[in-house]
């Protein structure tokens, strides 16, 4: 057997044993290996020689009971990697479940001691969900009970807030950038995540005591105060490489990491050491801590950073396996990498995967440089080519990457959209109305609702202070961010239940407008042919600089359409409407009329809120 083959099925890192302590280590670049440890972070004084009981696995016992001592891993090496010696004398356990610093130290830990949260909450559908992206230190910007540090007990409280700015928003899903535990040298360090060190560890970046591992506890607690609010938790996870100084590379290089012809790392991540998911350790090492992230910390769901980089097989026993222990489980792809994309690869499973079509086909459209032919194929929810049913696509307009949307939109110089102009703004209010109006999961980015900018800066993973958000600037566009509230509201609600389709829509769901003077403007019908119980949506939008007229004449019914949206907001109250053979619209504007049927279906009295004082009023759907 070639030692790229090795695989073992014996429980890993620190166990209780009825004897004392026990550490499991799979090190196959290991001639020797020690576990070194003691009582303080300071003194690791005492040291344990490994047996080696299998190839490249190594166990070491203790008569004693380590828990809560800090420990390391010691190996000589059969291979240096250039790597200084230093590195090989201390080393963090991949498996340990909680980590005293982002280098070399973990703590004793014993999973069976580990609180078993409760499972009370119920993750939404797929279909059903409204995701936000945010990062755990930016969003806390918004709060004033924080500290120098933020922790994640500062989250919790915030959380509790009268007037939190996720509940007000309204979304069921909060997708936070990683927080498994990464590279940062010291815990003041702003950092994203998606450099990662262990996979089983919350990062103790965020814990109140990292001495005595509160982190594990703290953040079980963050995610029953997102339950509590009705929020899934989604975690963003990196397993295409790995941070600096991570254990992997000393452990097991050649095992765990991809190498090219010419001996050398190859680098299709952008962080040079991709790993190597296929390798049957490796693969397990990403089930067990997906698994542990489920069964210790009750995540709903997980983002997967460059996917394309995690093998097939791979992507398909995370599938199998973390479906049987969660069958409601949110599995999202960033599908691609510099070296391919994988979305079409994941169209037959119950994978969903980041729309960047979507991102820049709207990002276009809005400004006028699109085509209703495709707004026609993104507001199906791409099922014409890259997905099988709708929510297989995410749909998103700006992400934690690359410019903040009203940066990318804005017309002024330097993509610099700290004061957006008029046409930015009525662009932007397009933008939602496409994006909520779309089959597939919306997905909004940190800020997006009162247009965060980062200063026209496009890679700002270093810089908090331009991540990070600012209440002033919630408070400066409240409207926008009510708007937006009013949007999540509606989709939600039975009026926008048309929108969160399980299955495909039928050739002829959707009846549509176009106008002889604009290539780009369209209406249309949902659920033309009546095939669905939910009632019909007519929606309207024009990108261009002049007024456009839609030719209406070949609209079924035109009774009893209730306006819900135009540019200028949500409508105010229930009025019922006649639309006659022809219907005007301005430059940059778009309008949603809902179906009222003849006065049967009533309106969800959430939709129609015509106050919203500081843009934080709460709603209820």
């Amino acid at each position: 057997m070639s030692t790229l083959d090795l695989f073992y099925e014996t429980p890993l890192g620190v166990s209780r044993t009825p004897a004392g302590t026990q550490f499991r280590v799979f090190a196959p670049n290991a001639s020797h290996l020690r576990i070194v440890h003691g009582s303080s972070p300071q003194q690791l004084s005492q040291c344990i020689y490994a047996e080696e009981i299998a190839e490249g696995l190594w166990e070491a016992n203790s008569a004693r009971d380590l828990r809560g001592e800090y420990y390391t891993i010691s190996i000589d090496p059969k291979e240096d990697f250039f790597l200084p010696p230093e590195i090989f004398q201390r080393i963090l356990d991949p498996y340990a479940l909680a980590c005293y610093d982002g280098r070399a130290l973990a703590i004793v830990m014993d999973r069976n001691d580990m609180e078993i949260p409760r499972k009370n909450f119920r993750t939404p559908k797929l279909g059903d969900i409204v995701i936000l992206e945010g990062h755990l230190r930016d969003l806390l910007g918004l709060s004033e009970i924080v500290g120098q540090r933020p922790t994640y007990g500062d989250f919790s409280a915030w959380l509790e807030e009268r007037d939190n700015y996720l509940v007000s928003l309204g979304m069921n899903a909060l997708e936070l950038q990683p927080l498994q535990e990464f590279d940062a040298v010291d815990d003041d360090e702003y950092h994203w995540g998606y450099m990662p060190v262990n996979y089983f560890s919350p990062t103790r970046v965020y814990a109140s005591d990292k001495s005595h591992a509160s982190q594990i506890y703290e953040f079980a607690e963050l995610v029953r105060s997102c339950h509590r609010h009705d929020l899934a938790v989604i975690m963003d996870v990196v397993y295409n490489h790995a941070g600096n100084c991570n254990a992997l590379l000393p452990l097991g290089g050649r095992y765990f990491f991809r190498f090219d012809s010419d001996g050398k790392f190859t680098n299709h991540s952008g962080c040079g050491n991709d790993l190597r998911t296929e390798a049957p350790m490796t693969r397990r090492l990403i089930l067990e801590s997906l698994s542990h992230l489920i069964d210790a910390y009750a995540v709903d769901g997980f983002r997967f950073d460059l996917a394309d980089l995690i093998d097939g097989e791979t992507r398909a026993l995370i599938e199998k396996i973390l479906r049987q222990k969660k069958t409601d489980l949110i599995l999202i792809a960033e599908p691609w990498s510099f070296c391919g994309h994988c979305a079409l690869a994941l169209k037959d499973s119950s994978w969903s995967s980041w729309n960047d079509d979507f991102r820049e086909f709207v990002r276009q459209y809005v400004c006028g440089r699109g085509n209703r032919e495709g707004l026609k194929y993104f507001l199906a929810g791409s099922t014409a080519h890259r997905s099988r049913f709708p929510s297989q696509s995410v749909n998103y307009t700006a992400s934690h990457d690359d410019y903040a949307w009203i940066d990318c939109l804005t017309e002024n110089p330097g993509c610099d959209g700290s004061n957006p102009t008029d046409t930015d703004i009525r662009r932007t209010h397009m933008m939602f109305a496409i994006l909520f109006c779309s089959l597939g999961v919306p997905q909004m980015a940190q800020g997006q609702d009162f247009l965060h900018s980062k200063g026209g800066q496009r890679n700002t993973y270093l810089d908090g202070a331009r991540n990070m958000l600012h209440r002033s600037r919630l408070e400066q566009f409240s409207d926008i961010h009510c708007t937006v509230a009013q949007w999540i509201r509606f989709r939600l609600s039975d009026c926008g239940k048309l929108l969160r389709m399980e299955t495909a829509p039928g050739d002829d769901f959707f009846l549509y407008f176009e106008c002889n003077d604009s290539l780009s403007s369209l209406g249309v019908l949902y659920n033309a042919s009546r095939a669905e119980s939910a009632g019909q949506l007519l929606f309207f939008c024009n990108p261009e600089n002049h007024t456009v007229c839609f030719d209406l004449r070949g609209l079924p019914h035109r009774e009893l359409f209730r306006l819900v949206a135009t540019e200028n907001g949500f409508a105010g109250e229930n009025c019922p409407r006649v639309l006659g053979a022809a219907e005007y619209l301005p430059a940059n504007g778009f309008a949603v009329w809902d179906f009222h049927g003849g006065g049967t279906r009533k309106p969800n009295p959430a939709l129609f809120v015509s106050q919203c004082p500081d843009g934080l009023q709460h709603f209820t759907v």
